[in-house]
């Protein structure tokens, strides 16, 4: 499973590292900013999410897979 990845359009300072990085997880078409992390391996998607200088793209935290019922 692919990791989700969110971007903080106010705080992107627009160094274009991610889209140099790995244009195909990263792209602008028409004017918006575009993320498929489903385009590269999770290990890159979190090297290019670490290196942004920003602090703009984030991975967002993976659900907890299940609730146990409380006893």
């Amino acid at each position: 499973m692919a990791l989700e990845v969110t971007w903080d359009s106010k705080v992107c300072t627009h160094s274009g590292n991610c889209v140099k990085g790995l244009p195909k997880v990263f792209r602008v078409e028409n004017g918006k900013f575009l993320i498929d992390p489903s385009g590269a391996d999770d290990e890159s998607v979190r090297a290019a999410v670490e290196a942004c200088p920003s602090g703009a793209l984030r991975i967002k935290p993976a659900q907890a897979a299940q609730r146990r019922p409380a006893r």
